[in-house]
């Protein structure tokens, strides 16, 4: 009687855990790299080298509006998500694809100085006031939070043996501090917004979620190494 009650309860636990991941917010992210005449898909944490190319595929569970910005290791800004052409159309739905570059056969390319390119997802829930009218590259700031800024990206002995692949644990999805300071093209963030996230890597994909269980706004990194 005691085991029967025991598995009852695990499988209580287990539904109930599985509910609430179900309703959790989240967002899955699979890095995709041009590879001759095939695309590739790759880990979160993959050393690039200069002149890939690259692109995100992006999986809401949620309805909101979506921005992307990369800031490059030279300090270049590039708005890669609303397109240049389609400020209006950043609207996204839930358990539906995006391609960022959105343009088909349109891909983001990985430029020298190596290091860690950083590029920013803004997600909310309602539509975001711009700070900025201009989406020229701005002065180059201070090195993206967190991000290292004098070493360059290395590779894990372990998970190079282990999956054959130059893989740097340092890169892929991550929160970006309270204090940290963000660039000035992005949307502005309310206060209620948060920067508290979490991460669940997956076989082909990143899971990215707000800590809070909350839907947004939310705002954190996606950092590119690349030699």
């Amino acid at each position: 009687m005691r085991s029967r009650s025991l598995k009852s309860a695990v499988s209580l636990s287990i539904f109930f855990s599985g509910f609430l991941y179900a309703q959790t917010p989240r967002m899955e992210i699979t890095v995709e790299r041009q590879a001759k005449n095939t695309v590739e898909v790759t880990s979160p944490q993959h050393v690039f080298h200069s002149g890939d190319l690259i692109r995100f595929r992006f999986k809401p569970s949620f309805d909101g509006y979506l921005y992307v910005m990369d800031q490059s290791t030279s300090g270049k800004y590039i708005i890669l998500y609303p397109a240049k052409d389609a400020q209006a159309t950043n609207h996204i739905e839930r358990d539906k694809e995006y391609l960022i570059p959105t343009a088909k056969g349109e891909w983001f390319r990985v430029d020298d100085p190596p290091g860690y390119e950083t590029v920013y997802f803004v997600i909310s829930p309602l539509k975001l006031a711009k700070t900025t009218a201009s989406d020229q590259p701005l002065p180059p700031e201070p090195p993206p939070p967190g991000a290292p800024a004098n070493l360059l990206p290395r590779c894990d002995d372990s998970i190079f043996r282990a999956r054959g692949e130059c893989v740097d644990v340092m890169a892929g999805p991550r929160a970006i501090g309270k204090d940290d300071t963000v660039p000035a093209q992005l949307p502005a963030i309310p206060a209620t917004g948060s920067r508290d996230i979490t991460v669940i890597n997956k076989q082909t994909t990143t899971v990215v979620a707000p800590a809070s269980g909350e839907n947004g706004p939310l705002i954190y990194q996606f950092r590119l190494a690349h030699k």
